[in-house]
């Protein structure tokens, strides 16, 4: 068996979790933090919302529970097989704390797939990047 290849990364949010989750949901914050295709509308991501780059990637929003889990399915069109062979996701897990709100991001696993190592590494450098992001939003937001 393959080695896992799964980005895990935690960071501390002094703010409400209502506030992140709203960061996490909204495109016009999602926008700051992350890529969304040019044509995406403004409507706040919700269980089963495709984004979807045409020809090129999808996320679907596989896993919605309000202020605590939103989980998305990757796709990536040049990857071999058809998407229910691949369970791939990102998934933004949310806990309340004395300190503000821990917020978890495990992408992965990549090891199914042959330039596996590649999309953990640049995953690696998303996760470090959209999270300071995400903190930055959530924390000066008014």
């Amino acid at each position: 068996m393959a080695q896992e290849l799964t980005v895990r990364k935690k960071i501390t949010i002094e703010a409400p979790v209502a506030k992140v989750w709203e960061v996490l949901i909204a495109p016009k914050y999602i926008r700051q933090w992350d890529d969304l295709p040019h044509d995406f509308e403004d409507y706040y991501l919700e269980h089963g919302k495709v984004i979807d780059w045409s020809g090129m990637t999808r996320l679907t929003v596989t896993g919605y529970e309000p202020n605590e889990l939103l989980v998305f399915s990757l796709y990536v069109s040049k990857w071999e097989q058809p998407p229910s062979n691949y369970d791939i996701n990102y998934r933004y897990r949310l806990l309340t704390g004395d300190d503000g709100t821990s917020l978890e991001l495990e992408i992965g696993d990549f090891s199914v797939l042959p330039d596996g190592k590649d999309y953990f590494a640049s995953s690696e450098e998303f996760a470090a990047v959209a999270l300071e992001k995400i903190k930055n939003l959530s924390e000066n937001r008014v």
